[in-house]
């Protein structure tokens, strides 16, 4: 195994890269890459006396004109060179040296140890066999590649921080099960009102993100629907759908879950506490053809609502337990593995104050914790809402409820900051 960043030997010509140029790839990496801010992934590339810096927004395109020494690393052609890129905000997160004819090229990954050279007999046969490598024939490796960048990188695509396939699975079941319904004066008075066979509904949301200097926006469109199986046990089906732009690189999401809460204390005029345990299961897929990340995601886990009726008021406590696993899958060209091996934990308040006879106002707070090592290990969330709720009359033949609801909400964690604003609606029969 070669080191990626010891003088390799030419294995088609015998000739040795000069050491000088060698021993700058991690000074590359540390280079600041103003000139290209905007772009998510970069690379420095140096033959000992020019130095080439270039950015693009997908990660397999900025390698193939790199290995083929093509545009901004023209003038690379026909010279021996090394170079360093930065993945999603990760320095020197994989390195090149290339010979002068483009015939041989190492890769190395620091932080997996990797040190893989590919001979060919030109650059475009070499670059053919690096991106087959990174798209699925190195599946393998990759994984403990994005693996270190899920515990690196702010917005790595699988997990590790608050925008997250696993950090937003484990909120979806969170914001569902270990939150309350939040009652207006019109339900608490009359209880037994209102549709409460089925239901279905959706919350759009919409939101920016600032980490550590990367920008981005998220848009997410979860769908529910809602049965009950009897007074105390329903079976609840959720389908969340993500989009987000992290300069100019894209991720796409969906999933599907099931839950099943079961009320081991119900809410009554007798008594003030309300208990809800809900078991839920589900996957998501999660890709991006520009991170060259992604794949499915098995979890599972139990969500315990405690809450308490203070007058008009009511103080609810939400704790959640998800497991988050990995499934490989295959996709055109790609392989995908996202590396993922993940527990979150998931604690929160919530105060709810209806007003008038239909509106409610809620203030809440939820604290989340990765397990597992992450970019970003813990973070706060802080939002508030305020939502209108119709129930039939007192005897109404109609015993259909509708509701809206608009809210703010932020996550706060190391070097990473969001705001988001959703609305809601949805219907019980």
């Amino acid at each position: 195994m070669h080191h990626p960043l010891r003088p390799q030997k030419n294995s088609r010509t015998g000739t040795k890269l000069p050491t000088g140029i060698l021993a700058a790839t991690v000074l590359l990496a540390a280079i600041p890459q103003s000139s290209h801010a905007a772009d998510l992934f970069t690379v420095s590339a140096t033959d000992g006396f020019t130095t080439t810096r270039a950015g693009d927004k997908n990660i397999v395109d900025l390698i193939s004109r790199l290995v083929r020494a093509e545009g901004e690393f023209l003038p690379f052609n026909g010279v021996a060179f090394n170079a360093a890129l930065n993945y999603a905000g990760v320095r020197n997160a994989i390195q090149f040296i290339e010979n002068a004819a483009g015939t041989s090229v190492t890769l190395g990954i620091p932080s997996t140890g990797l040190s893989r050279t590919f001979n060919g007999p030109t650059r475009s046969d070499v670059d053919d066999q690096i991106t087959a490598f990174l798209k699925k024939d190195g599946a393998d490796e990759m994984a403990k590649f994005l693996k270190a960048m899920n515990q690196r990188s702010l917005v790595a695509v699988s997990d590790g921080n608050p925008n997250s396939a696993t950090a937003r699975a484990a909120s979806q079941s969170f914001s569902s099960y270990g939150m309350t319904d939040a009652e207006t004066n019109d339900e608490k008075e009359n209880p037994d009102e209102g549709g409460t066979r089925s239901g279905f509904g959706m919350v759009a949301d919409v939101g920016t993100i600032d980490a550590n200097g990367i920008k981005g926006q998220v848009y997410s469109l979860p769908l529910y629907a809602r049965f009950k199986l009897s007074k105390r046990v329903g079976l609840n089906f959720d389908i969340p759908l993500s989009y987000a732009d992290f300069e100019g690189s894209t991720v796409f999401g969906f999933g599907l879950g099931v839950a099943v809460p079961i009320k081991a204390i119900p809410r009554t005029k007798d008594s003030p506490w309300y208990w809800q345990i809900t078991p839920f299961g589900g996957a998501t897929v999660s890709g991006s053809a520009d991170f060259a990340a992604g794949g499915m995601l098995a979890n599972g886990g139990i969500v315990s609502l405690l809450a308490h009726d203070f007058g008009k008021m009511t103080l609810s406590m939400g704790n959640q337990l998800s497991i988050h696993e990995g499934v490989p899958i295959t996709v055109g060209d790609y392989r995908f593995d996202p590396g993922v091996s993940q527990q979150i934990l998931k604690n929160g308040l919530k105060l709810d104050v209806p007003f008038a006879r239909r509106w409610v106002f809620d203030l809440y707070g939820i604290h989340t914790k990765f397990v597992e090592d992450a970019a970003v290990d813990q973070y706060f969330t802080v939002g508030a809402g305020i939502g209108y709720k119709r129930i039939p009359k007192p005897g109404s033949a109609k015993k259909s409820t509708g509701y809206i609801k608009l809210g703010f909400y932020a996550d706060i964690g190391s070097d990473y900051t969001s705001a988001h604003a959703h609305f809601g609606t949805g219907w019980k029969f």
